[in-house]
């Protein structure tokens, strides 16, 4: 963290013209926490040039939009990229695409990402080809081969790609010792340095860890490895266990106030606010969209009612029979609910002749260009709900569909 930056620079061409391009780094790979380093707009023809500042080498991603393609960013270097994104099917939403591609034309970080690439590619190889000899026979000889591929093929010298390879194998071997990960945790976490940036870590952390027990003997070898672990436990009980959330935060203070890592700190800071964005009674994003007549609509035009938010995107029979039980909840509920609709762009036409054919008469709104409204709300899925309490404050993020707990909860909400 204090380590001094410098600046990074991606040049490329991509083919989305006009097409908002940001580059984020992951400054917390336990949340998916990002941060913005660059941002601009690729040109009539898609090139475009993103330039900021890195710390260290780090995981990152290149969105186009809200699509994103995973890469890699070292201090000092350059890359010319090429991104290609999927043409759009119009019958799956968002978050249902296929991800772009990316291709380095040139780049300047002594190889590093180049590494991890090839890496990564060898050992899935070897995990297709002999995946039963692997997973089911649990023959330990093929670690040895992946390993001994990767040295002839590559000559690694950068610590970030030696970490993330040792901890990709290293969740091959646990499938292969076949023993919940007793192994692996004392051969590469017990007593062993937190890597917060190794992707690979990271996420066999998460495999190993999501409900281990710890002892008070592992907890005095391992300080700040358990206070890792605390948090990420306490995280999924948070969401759990709605009559916790108070001790949870409580407990996440605690570590963090006790703990002497600036990075264990960042983590709870993370989490924390994470909690606190969407809690009851948080300010909600506002918005300012166009609704199918023409007309202006905020968020702030229903700042007396409690709203309910939809985003909907491509339809389905899901999307079909949650909004014919919307519309029963909507003629129950009169004017005591609002609700608002926000439709994707490219799905506007759909909704919109399905607002006339059922004579919807709430307000349905354009997303249009102004798609990180949906990352300002979390929106993770479609259909996706959130109920705004009076004075545009967060009631319930996200709320339960119509076919769930919907109903209840807003007369929860309304009896406050």
């Amino acid at each position: 963290m204090l380590l001094p930056a410098q600046n990074v620079t991606v040049t490329g061409r991509v083919n989305r013209p006009e097409a908002l391009m940001r580059l984020m780094v992951y400054d917390d790979l336990l949340n998916m926490h990002e941060t913005l380093v660059a941002e601009t707009a690729s040109d009539d023809k898609g090139f475009f040039i993103l330039e900021g500042e890195v710390s260290q080498t780090s995981p990152a991603c290149l969105y186009v939009g809200l699509d994103g393609v995973d890469f890699v960013v070292s201090p000092g270097a350059s890359y010319d990229v090429k991104i290609m994104v999927p043409d759009n099917d119009p019958t799956l939403s968002y978050f249902e695409r296929p991800l772009p591609t990316l291709k380095i034309k040139t780049s300047t970080d002594r190889g590093i990402y180049r590494q991890l690439v090839i890496s990564e590619e060898i050992i899935d190889d070897y995990v297709l080809n002999y995946f039963d000899e692997i997973f089911r026979r649990r023959q330990y000889r093929y670690l040895d081969s992946i390993r001994a591929t990767i040295d002839r093929e590559l000559d690694i010298t950068d610590d970030f790609v030696l970490q993330n390879n040792t901890y990709r194998l290293a969740s091959v071997q646990m499938a292969v010792n076949a023993d919940g990960g007793k192994k692996v945790i004392q051969e590469y976490y017990d007593n062993k340095p937190v890597l917060y940036r190794c992707q690979a870590y990271i996420e066999l952390f998460k495999d190993l860890f999501k409900n281990y027990e710890l002892t008070d003997e592992f907890a005095k070898r391992n300080p700040e490895l358990t206070d890792l672990v605390n948090i990420y436990q306490l995280r999924s009980l948070y969401y759990e266990d709605y009559q916790s959330r108070n001790w949870v935060k409580k407990q996440l203070q605690s570590i963090s106030q006790k703990s002497k890592s600036h990075e264990i700190k960042n983590l709870v800071s993370n989490v924390l606010e994470r909690f606190n964005r969407f809690a009851q009674g948080a300010e909600a994003p506002d918005f300012e969209l166009t609704a199918f007549d023409g007309m202006t609509v905020r968020l702030s035009d229903y700042k007396t009612s409690l709203v309910l938010l939809q985003f909907v995107d491509a339809g389905s029979r899901t999307v079909d029979h949650q909004f014919e039980t919307l519309s029963d909840l909507h003629h129950q509920w009169q004017d005591s609910v609002q609700l608002i609709t926000v439709s994707t762009k490219d799905q506007l036409k759909s909704h919109q002749r399905r607002f006339e054919e059922h004579h919807y008469d709430w307000p349905l709104l354009n997303l249009g260009n102004d798609i990180l409204l949906l990352e300002r709300y979390e929106v993770r899925t479609f259909p996706e709900y959130f109920l705004i309490l009076p004075g545009t404050k967060i009631g319930l993020a996200p709320a339960p569909n119509p076919d769930r707990s919907l109903k209840e909860n807003v007369t929860k909400l309304l009896k406050k």
